[in-house]
């Protein structure tokens, strides 16, 4: 069967097994020291989420079934949704089981890009900085978000957030009433050419095993 990208997280990420994990967005700034020490800095570029997947010693006839779609995601056009393979959910809902089955939407969106609210979350709702949260934005082409809370806050008794100041900034195109994940957030991502470490079989084990990975508005 005919893989189709960006491979969702339940036919890739969910089924790899992944030892460690570097997961970050870094701005992309140039940046010009002056005489007086002071540093000037400027955006050239909007982050980008990146880090590595480095996979535990396992059967070479397992590996090589991820062997063969992490080869396929280096071709033209592979991608696949990233997102922290070892957190789930907010850390009030570590598995995302309060979650199950809420439709969380944008209920407003900040103007200046810097933070938005949600509606349809639980009453008394925890999120806390450091949560992850995704949405797609804009049309056509369509983008695909992945913010990290910058500030916490707790839902009111309908289900709404207060303001949370997230990061990276928020692209134009987000829109309110957009459907937001929580639970395994992801960005759309593509293996980072030549970072592919194939790792050493020898006897009954693949071990080494890692790769790249980088966010892609594409």
């Amino acid at each position: 069967m005919a893989l189709v990208f960006p491979l969702a997280a339940a036919n890739f990420l969910d089924l790899l097994p992944v030892q460690s994990v570097q997961f970050y967005c870094p701005p992309q700034v140039a940046a010009t020291g002056l005489a007086g020490g002071d540093v000037l800095r400027a955006e050239v570029a909007p982050a980008l989420w990146q880090g590595v997947f480095a996979l535990p010693p396992m059967r070479p006839r397992l590996a090589g079934v991820f062997e063969v779609l992490i080869e396929a995601l280096q071709g033209v056009g592979g991608s696949f949704h990233a997102y922290k393979k070892n957190q789930i959910g907010p850390a009030s809902d570590p598995r995302g089981l309060a979650l199950a089955g809420r439709s969380i939407v944008i209920a407003q969106v900040d103007v200046a890009g810097s933070r938005l609210r949600l509606s349809g979350l639980p009453g008394g709702f925890v999120l806390s900085p450091g949560d992850f949260l995704a949405f797609d934005y804009g049309i056509a082409p369509v983008g695909r978000a992945l913010h990290r809370l910058q500030s916490g806050g707790v839902a009111d008794g309908f289900g709404v957030s207060g303001w949370l100041w997230l990061t990276p900034h928020i692209e134009p195109g987000a829109l309110t009433g957009a459907a937001v994940s929580l639970v395994r957030p992801a960005c759309k991502a593509v293996i980072v050419p030549g970072s592919v470490d194939p790792g050493v079989t020898s006897g009954n084990l693949t071990t080494g095993a890692a790769f790249s990975f980088r966010q892609t508005f594409r």
